[in-house]
């Protein structure tokens, strides 16, 4: 580095390695891959369609796309979401609008399906049908 280094970056990578030895990567990639099906999973449940084709997902982030409902509200759901603690993404494709979800961090299997519970319970609130998708 030709001057200050991102100090924060450093400790921030330190603290990630620290994380990722003492779980292991075995059972990282379980907790990941467990994640991952329980988003997959609710977003099913809930008839929501996906951008990405489930056999090419990798498994980090799902991008979704909004439902044919005039009545969605990336805003309202996203705020609603996240007064309970929860955070979706607004997507980042030019022609299609979604948003994402993450499957990375210090959750597991049952965070997920709490979040599909508020999730569901942020369409009741904004009035928001999803068809069912039948892939």
């Amino acid at each position: 580095m030709h001057f200050t280094p991102p100090v924060q970056t450093i400790y921030a990578t330190i603290q990630a390695l620290k994380e990722y030895w003492k779980e292991g990567e075995e059972a990282k990639w379980a907790r990941h891959t467990r994640v991952f099906n329980a988003i997959n999973k609710g977003l099913g449940e809930l008839g929501f369609k996906q951008v990405i084709k489930p056999e090419l997902r990798a498994g980090l982030v799902s991008t979704v796309i909004y439902p044919d409902d005039p009545n969605w509200d990336f805003e309202k759901v996203h705020d609603y979401c996240y007064e309970r603690g929860f955070t979706i993404y607004p997507g980042k494709i030019a022609d299609k609008h979604s948003f994402r979800l993450c499957a990375l961090g210090a959750i597991d299997e049952p965070d997920i399906v709490d979040f599909f519970k508020v999730l569901k319970e942020a369409l009741d609130v904004t009035g928001v049908q999803v068809p069912i998708q039948y892939n």
